[in-house]
């Protein structure tokens, strides 16, 4: 049968995505490492100018734009260890980074505005608080927490539930824009869109164990961690390392799992 009318392989299950999104971030780990290392102790430096202010804002704002650089370099060698025939660079790398982190910037703003102004709405409503009151302000973390168990609170539990699943949304719809940008050599970032389209749910269900599972693992480690440490400039640097660091296996997995999606819906062959 002549390979343009041949039938799609069928795609991979959730179990084989988890499967292979894995086996690629032990593949990547190696070769990740030292980027990885150094993604570390540039949020340990970030963590350190925000929390002690040493330096002011131009140095937080320094250690911020190099995190995401050296953020941008980590995540350029683990999709290359992940597809040999990448032919991704790091500027079409850092494009794709910065049009997704602007996109999500923008769009969460406008939906926890609205959020923030229902739930103002929602807690006048509820007679807890009158928020025109004088010292107000000082009654609404107690009035918050009392009126989550009536109507009111549950509404707003609706509309906040209903913000952070939009935004859960569009980072499955973008998932594949990395290993895109990497493995296509241009950047990637809305023309993906269509790739992931009926599969959301199956990407979403993957994601569970290469996103939410380690990340939760690894920050609840390190809380426990900062709980030890306690809050000294030394402590918060090291917090800092050891807050990326115990995320390496969410990053890792994460560039896993794009990597695997972008295999199954949109194979080499096609996007080349």
């Amino acid at each position: 049968m002549d390979s343009d009318t041949a039938s799609p392989a069928p795609s991979p299950s959730i179990p084989d995505l988890i499967v292979q999104a894995w086996r690629l971030a032990a593949q990547a780990a190696l070769p990740g490492l030292p980027w990885l290392a150094l993604l570390a102790l540039m949020g340990g430096f970030y963590k350190w100018a925000l929390t002690t202010g040493a330096g002011g804002t131009m140095l937080t704002l320094a250690a911020l734009a190099v995190l995401f650089l050296a953020g941008v370099q980590a995540s350029l060698m683990i999709y290359r260890a992940m597809i040999p025939e990448a032919k991704g660079a790091f500027m079409a790398l850092m494009h794709m980074n910065l049009a997704v982190y602007l996109a999500f910037f923008f769009i969460s703003f406008f939906i926890f505005f609205f959020v923030g102004i229902f739930g103002v709405v929602m807690l006048q409503l509820s007679g807890l608080v009158d928020l025109a009151a004088e010292g107000a302000d000082e009654q609404i973390p107690a009035a918050l927490a009392g009126m989550m168990s009536t109507p009111y609170g549950w509404a707003l539990s609706i509309v906040y539930a209903t913000g952070l699943g939009g935004l859960a949304f569009l980072a499955l719809r973008l998932l594949l824009a990395g290993a895109a940008t990497v493995q296509m050599g241009r950047v990637m970032v809305f023309r993906t869109w269509r790739w992931t389209k009926g599969d959301v749910l199956r990407f979403g269900a993957a994601s569970l164990v290469t996103h939410v599972l380690p990340f939760l693992v690894g920050y609840i480690a390190n809380l426990v961690i900062i709980s030890v440490a306690g809050q000294g400039e030394v402590a918060v640097f090291a917090t800092g390392v050891s807050g990326l660091f115990l995320q390496v296996p969410f990053i890792l997995a994460g560039h896993g799992l794009a990597v695997a999606a972008l295999r199954a819906v949109h194979p080499p062959a096609s996007v080349a």
